[in-house]
């Protein structure tokens, strides 16, 4: 399970709604949901506190359970699921209806994909919102140094037939949900073991100090078994 490294895929959607911004203001107060079923769904936050009111920019930094999933319901399951399965790479339909249940606990990221998959979306928003396809041999070469397999050739050029097919999101929303991200780092739940950001300055060849970009989101499953953090740099300056 992603936990929270799951919200800004459908934050995403949420921005390309433009019911949305940065600075669109969400409730964070107690709250129950009813999911299709009629079975009632009460999020909680991490610490069992209420913020009132917050920005979405500072609801997904600090990774805040009930505006997020208030979010996720201001734009809908197909909203979400549609952003979320393009994303992490899944085409049919009967493994997105099989992967992504319509049920509020959703929005917290109740849902099984590899560590892989999560990359590829991430990078997704590194990439100006041009599709991303991990490979892990770039090719393979006999005895003699003949190439017998060329996956990463046949990558690009699968790529290359896709055409404008390639562009999943666009580049101005790949630009919104990096700089969002860029927020857990310099004052979100990542602040503190980047030292807000601090651990990323750097200095050049003539000694002028620079912050190299960095962008990401943490994520807790279930129970507390696993802790996540997925993130990317560098990228656009």
């Amino acid at each position: 399970q992603p936990g929270s490294t799951f919200k800004p895929l459908y934050y995403s959607a949420a921005i390309d709604t433009r019911k949305y911004t940065a600075a669109s203001v969400i409730n964070d107060t107690p709250v129950v949901f009813y999911n299709e079923d009629g079975v009632p769904y009460t999020p909680l936050n991490f610490k069992g506190e209420w913020q009132g009111t917050v920005l979405l920019w500072k609801a997904l930094a600090n990774s805040m359970n009930v505006p997020s999933v208030r979010i996720l319901d201001g734009i809908g399951f197909d909203a979400a699921i549609g952003r979320a399965a393009s994303l992490l790479g899944f085409r049919d339909k009967d493994q997105i209806d099989r992967t992504f249940p319509r049920v509020y606990s959703l929005g917290l990221g109740v849902i099984s994909v590899s560590p892989i998959q999560m990359a590829r979306a991430y990078a997704t928003f590194a990439n100006q919102g041009r599709e991303v396809t991990p490979i892990a041999i770039r090719s393979v070469e006999d005895r003699n140094g003949k190439t017998i397999l060329d996956p990463e050739k046949d990558l690009r050029l699968e790529q290359k037939r896709k055409g404008s097919a390639i562009q999943i999101l666009t580049p101005q929303n790949a630009y919104i949900m990096t700089e969002l991200l860029r927020n857990t780092i310099s004052a979100g739940t990542l602040g503190y073991a980047s030292d807000n950001e601090q651990k990323f300055t750097y200095k050049d060849k003539s000694g002028k100090k620079f912050v190299l970009p960095a962008a990401g989101k943490t994520g807790t499953t279930q129970n507390w078994a696993d802790a996540w953090t997925v993130g990317f740099t560098p990228y656009y300056t």
